[in-house]
């Protein structure tokens, strides 16, 4: 509940108020999608100590932001996971060189122009995924 709800009087085309509240109650933990290349994600493995993850671009002119699946692991094994396996993974929001934090995911008053405009794509492709909050998450939920 760290997310400012007046922000929500200014969402982005095609961010609903059930996926700002979704968003909102987010631990920025998500499940990777059954088949993320069909979605647009490509699957980047730097090696050495990075963790793996997934990356879909979205450009507009010169300026591009970028919603990415972060160190995705295994549902089964709670081990990295495969390309393509049933994954846990966290989501970072990047506009421009800007990460932005979780709680401030829905802050769209902090940027104009383009920017607002790779945000509400960014968001619109997270408000797509199958978002977790922590009573739900495998990563940040209750310990049994």
């Amino acid at each position: 509940m760290g997310m400012h709800h007046h922000a929500f009087a200014h969402l982005p085309d095609g961010i609903s108020p059930a996926d700002a509240q979704r968003i909102a109650a987010g631990c920025s933990h998500a499940l990777v999608p059954d088949q993320p290349a069909a979605r647009g994600y490509r699957y980047v493995d730097l090696g050495g100590v990075e963790p793996p993850f997934y990356l879909i671009r979205l450009c507009a002119g010169d300026s591009c932001a970028a919603v990415t699946l972060n160190a995705p692991l295994e549902l089964s094994s709670a081990g990295d996971a495969e390309p393509g396996a049933a994954a846990v993974a966290q989501v970072k929001v990047s506009v421009g060189l800007n990460t932005l934090r979780w709680d401030r995911m829905l802050d769209v008053d902090l940027v104009s122009g383009v920017w607002a405009e790779l945000l509400g794509w960014a968001l619109g492709e997270v408000a797509g995924l199958d978002l977790l909050d922590a009573g739900s998450c495998p990563i940040c939920g209750p310990i049994s």
